[in-house]
């Protein structure tokens, strides 16, 4: 459900999460004139403060952000549902329907719409973005292992994608190299650069927030692009 939406403004909104359980719980940040809407999805709070530093280089770029944790309070308490990539791909496409809706039914703008995680939800927006390839413009992805989406899911993939990894990492940065081959689409591997300091640092995160921004602006469909809203 989304309340009547701020234009520009912040809008809270919440997503039957089915079964008995409460429902999930996301914020609607839209620019005076957004030319997309980036849905920036985690399992878990602790992402909240990236989420949020994204969040406000996208509006600044003239982009919308819906900020999504695709687990309940009570369900955060289990490691196994961080990793569960079919229950977190589920409740993504479950806030795509809503947003599409939402759209269809002009209560809110329609726009491109774009998938951005990290950890284990990289995989997750990657499985829905090869479900959902007409409606997904573009991915960036920061960390995890793309290859858990499932190897059906990386063959058939056609949204441009941009995977952001530590520079440290190799094991991750090896494990996603190997999964970007089989992709057939625009593909980009970019490890953050050690003059940015410490992956948590805020330094890192607004590297990552100009990265992911840059990625979506460049690939956002002709018919839709403006320039960018500084108010």
């Amino acid at each position: 459900m989304i309340d009547e939406i701020a234009l520009p403004g912040e809008t809270p909104i919440s997503i039957d999460a089915g079964h008995g359980h409460e429902p999930l719980h996301g914020l609607l940040s839209l620019p005076a004139r957004p030319s997309a809407l980036i849905v920036l999805s985690h399992a878990g709070r602790t992402p909240e403060k990236r989420d949020e530093m994204l969040a406000m280089a996208l509006r600044h770029a003239g982009v919308g952000a819906l900020t999504i944790d695709l687990l309940t309070p009570a369900e955060e308490r289990f490691a196994d549902n961080h990793h569960n990539v079919p229950l977190l791909a589920r409740r993504l496409l479950d806030a795509l329907a809503l947003i599409k809706r939402q759209m269809r039914d002009e209560q809110l703008p329609a726009l491109p719409i774009g998938l951005c995680a990290a950890g284990d939800c990289s995989p997750v927006v990657l499985r829905v973005a090869a479900l959902r390839d007409h409606d997904i413009f573009a991915i960036v992805c920061r960390g995890g292992l793309i290859d858990l989406a499932g190897m059906l899911y990386l063959r058939s993939l056609a949204s441009p994608l941009l995977v952001l990894v530590n520079a440290d990492d190799e094991n991750v940065v090896a494990s996603n190299r190997r999964a970007l081959r089989e992709l057939s689409g625009r593909k980009e591997l970019k490890r953050l650069p050690g003059s940015v300091g410490a992956p948590d640092s805020a330094a890192a995160g607004e590297w990552v927030a100009g990265e992911a921004a840059h990625w979506f602006l460049r690939h956002l469909p002709a018919a839709t692009a403006i320039a960018p809203d500084r108010a």
